[in-house]
């Protein structure tokens, strides 16, 4: 376990803020939460060193794994989840669009359907045959560190992937050098600020420690975005029932106590809790949209 500075400002000055366990997986161990004492964002300190994650993920981690030909026409349909930020996107310079943590290109697919030339790039050996094996252009590693041969893109997305990166300033930095002068970038992942966070406190599974190295809120991502020289950065918080359902499953299995259970089976009753106080700076995922310039 390696003890950390703030990834975001450097600075060494870490409050105490939240242990829990592996709420997905069930991996032994308490992971440690910490706030920085100058900028405040949350992150995992101790942390996992970045070549030992791996083993944190199943070996049939869904993201990462190929999919059955008609499971794969399904994921690629632009119907799924039209609303989201990444399924309605403006006709922008060329239509190039790099996706980064692509897994095994389910939303790749969903853009090349729409007529857009999609490169994904992926750390996930497994994940990238599994894509590659849809016909995808998916590169291997990470960034910085692949090369993308100087292309530039117009649209670049990172979905539910920051907050999986040790070092996401110097991620978002080299992806900046990468994006067009009209570009933009959609970046998704969980709330820190959400209410079913403050709710379910350690058994709330958006923490998803040891994997997440870095908890951002409406705020911090927004400061990230910026250091890493974005502009015009726009918040937008999006409702997600599942996150209220996984935390009360994690709640009943934690206590025993049934009334977790009776949520936990009543995605309706979830639906009215997430409808009700996921919102504004309280929703479950947040997902920023960023301009080069």
């Amino acid at each position: 376990m390696l003890h950390r500075a703030c990834p975001l400002c450097l600075t060494d000055r870490p409050a105490p803020f939240l242990s829990a366990g592996d709420v997905w997986f069930g991996h032994p161990g308490t992971f440690t939460i910490v706030r920085c004492g100058a900028c405040t964002a949350l992150y995992t300190s101790p942390a996992v060193p970045p070549e030992e994650i791996g083993r944190y993920y199943p070996s049939d981690y869904a993201a990462h794994a190929a999919d059955r030909p008609d499971a794969a026409q399904r994921r690629g349909s632009l119907r799924r989840r039209g609303r989201d930020p990444w399924d309605d996107l403006p006709r922008i310079g060329r239509m190039r669009l790099l996706d980064f943590g692509c897994g095994s290109g389910a939303y790749l697919l969903r853009r090349r359907e729409a007529g857009w030339s999609v490169t994904g790039v992926e750390p996930s050996h497994d994940a990238v045959v599994a894509a590659r094996s849809r016909g995808l252009e998916v590169i291997e590693g990470s960034v910085p560190g692949v090369d993308l041969s100087d292309r530039t893109f117009d649209v670049i997305t990172l979905l539910g992937v920051v907050a999986c990166l040790p070092d996401p300033l110097t991620t978002l930095r080299a992806l900046r050098e990468r994006l067009a002068d009209e570009g933009m970038i959609i970046v998704s992942t969980d709330n820190a600020d959400a209410a079913a966070a403050n709710w379910f406190g350690p058994d709330w599974p958006g923490w998803d420690l040891p994997r997440h190295y870095v908890h951002f809120t409406g705020a911090t991502l927004t400061d990230t975005l910026h250091r890493a020289g974005f502009a015009h950065v726009r918040i937008v918080g999006k409702r997600r029932t599942s996150r209220w359902r996984a935390a009360a499953r994690a709640r009943y299995a934690s206590t025993g106590k049934r009334r977790w259970r009776f949520m936990a089976r009543h995605r309706d009753l979830c639906s009215v809790m997430s409808r009700v106080l996921s919102r504004g700076r309280r929703a479950d995922e947040i997902v920023a949209i960023a301009h080069a310039r």
